[in-house]
This record gives C-alpha cells, sequence and structure tokens, in this order.
C-alpha cells in the first residue's frame, strides 16, 4: 500500500472502514486536498485529507452533499451525490472526509441528457428563501449564508461583497466604482425565482459520469438562485450543448441566461482573484463590463 497518507491517518480510516487499505492511489483534484482512492475488501472509497487551516472544512462538505442529497431525493431523476462515511480531524492537524468511490466512465450523450434533467430535478426543489444554510466553503474562501430577502441581496451581501473586500489590493478605482454601479443595478437584472437548493460550484470538474447516473462531487451548496449552476457550467468549458437542452427542456430557465452567466460568474472569478492573484482579473473585469451591458 502506498505510504503516501499520512501515518496519524491510517488507524482511524481503517476504523471507519473496518477493515485494512489494500492499496491508495492519488486522484487528480487535489490541488486544495490531498486526494486517494481507497480499495479495501468492502469496496472503494475516496478520502480527502487536509492540513490547511480551514476550520470544519469537511463538516461543511458533508453538510452541503447532505443537502443536496435530501433535495435529490425529493425529485428523484437519477442524479447521484457520494455517500459520506466518516469525517473528522485526526493528530497531526489533518482534517478528512471519507465517502464512497464513484467509478467514472466516459460521457455519453444519454449521459449528458440526464445530468441536464437530473440537474433540472434538483433546482425544482424550492425553498422558502435565500441563504439561511450553514456557512461553508467555495475552493479556499469562507462561504457565508446568512439569510436574504431576494436573490440580489444575497448575491450581492453574502458573494460579492466579502470577495471584494478581500480583492481591494488588486481592484482599481474603476473597477471599484463599477461595481457600486453593479450592486444598483442587480435587482433589475436578476430574474424574480422562488430560491433552489444549488451546488454552487458546478464547473466541469464537479461532474462526474458513472454507469449509474450523472453525479455531483465537491459542493458549495446553498440556497440561491439556479442560475448560478447554470453559468458555472460555462465558465470553464467541457460542459456539451445536450446538458443544457435536456436541461431547458425540462425547466426552462429564464429567457437571456446566457447573457446573465458573466454576472452570476463573477463570484468564482472573484475568488479565483482572490485564491490565486491578479493573473484572474482580465477575465474578472470582462465579465464586469458584461454584466453591466445587461
Amino acid at each position: 500500500m502506498s505510504r503516501s497518507i499520512a501515518p496519524t491517518l491510517l488507524p482511524l480510516l481503517e476504523q471507519h472502514l473496518g477493515g485494512q487499505i489494500l492499496e491508495a492511489t492519488p486522484l487528480g483534484g487535489g490541488d486544495i486536498n490531498d486526494v486517494y482512492r481507497l480499495q479495501t475488501g468492502r469496496g472503494d472509497f475516496v478520502l480527502k485529507a487536509s492540513r490547511r487551516t480551514l476550520p470544519h472544512l469537511f463538516s461543511a462538505e458533508a453538510q452541503g452533499l447532505g443537502l443536496l442529497r435530501r433535495a435529490a431525493s425529493q425529485r428523484p431523476a437519477g442524479l447521484l451525490l457520494p455517500e459520506v462515511l466518516a469525517h473528522g480531524d485526526a493528530p497531526g492537524g489533518w482534517q478528512y472526509l471519507l465517502q464512497r468511490y464513484l467509478p467514472p466512465v466516459a460521457a455519453t450523450p444519454q449521459g449528458q441528457e440526464a445530468l441536464g434533467r437530473g440537474l433540472a430535478a434538483l433546482h425544482s426543489v424550492t425553498v422558502p428563501g435565500f441563504g439561511d444554510t450553514a456557512d461553508n466553503y467555495f475552493g479556499t474562501m469562507p462561504q457565508f449564508n446568512p439569510p436574504a430577502r431576494s436573490a440580489a441581496d444575497f448575491f450581492w451581501e453574502a458573494r460579492l461583497q466579502p470577495q471584494l473586500r478581500l480583492a481591494q489590493e488588486h481592484l482599481s478605482g474603476a473597477d471599484v466604482d463599477q461595481f457600486g454601479t453593479l450592486h444598483q443595478r442587480l435587482p433589475k437584472l436578476i430574474p424574480v425565482e422562488v430560491p433552489s437548493v444549488v451546488h454552487g460550484d458546478l464547473w466541469h470538474g464537479n461532474l462526474l459520469y458513472t454507469a449509474a447516473g450523472p453525479a455531483l462531487i465537491d459542493p458549495a451548496a446553498a440556497h440561491s438562485h439556479r442560475e448560478v449552476d447554470l453559468a458555472a457550467m460555462t465558465l470553464s468549458g467541457g460542459v456539451e450543448q445536450r446538458v443544457f437542452d435536456a436541461y431547458a427542456e425540462a425547466r426552462p430557465p429564464a429567457p437571456g441566461w446566457q447573457d446573465r452567466a458573466a454576472l452570476w460568474n463573477l463570484y468564482p472569478l472573484l475568488a479565483h482573484v482572490n485564491m490565486f492573484g491578479s493573473g484572474y482579473l482580465g477575465r474578472t473585469r470582462a465579465a464586469l463590463n458584461a454584466a453591466l451591458q445587461l
């Protein structure tokens, strides 16, 4: 077995798993955390482990997966969420999350259509208000989810404003002025809809096709406007048009959602500025200009 997993984690993991870890294989997507596929006599599992000082990182992720799982169970449409076995703290400053492994398969037209329908079903589970869920993380950025009166209030107060405060050293005076203008216009730019349960970080790397159906992983879940997820799927490419077509057939979004993607994607772009630096400023400014032209 690979010994790259911290030795202080191994006894705790094997206790949760009820047996020996036969092999541990690093998985992609470990920019923030160490991620491994664990093979055991009881099946395969995924370990996410981190020594970053991000309090309650994996308990927040587990809560988000639970929020999505409960919503998906109300509108069954074949959308999978990984089952969480355990999460907690371990000696040596480690945090860990242990979940069942979902074997990936190549995307097919049927799988892409199932993803679109499944996401539409998830978004059809509406909730009483925006926000008002446990705080969590977007990448390494703390993400706050206070209750809000509207989608515009939630997007500004819980998403854009915290990131703007952190990004001051990167932003020009003109940038700040433009965001101020956007703030004033937000209520007229965002279509009025009841809030949905959203994944919150739905770039293509957090979409997974399996033999049992499409799955969503690594959420930053919240009660928010469903266009948050649609926009995120456009940000980095990699999501076929067939997914969007199947979604629209099942639950059509408000007209012009593609144009509003730039608006919603200001949040992940600002978060990337704060996580990785000013290399993301060009895309952020382009999205801001596009949002102001709506």
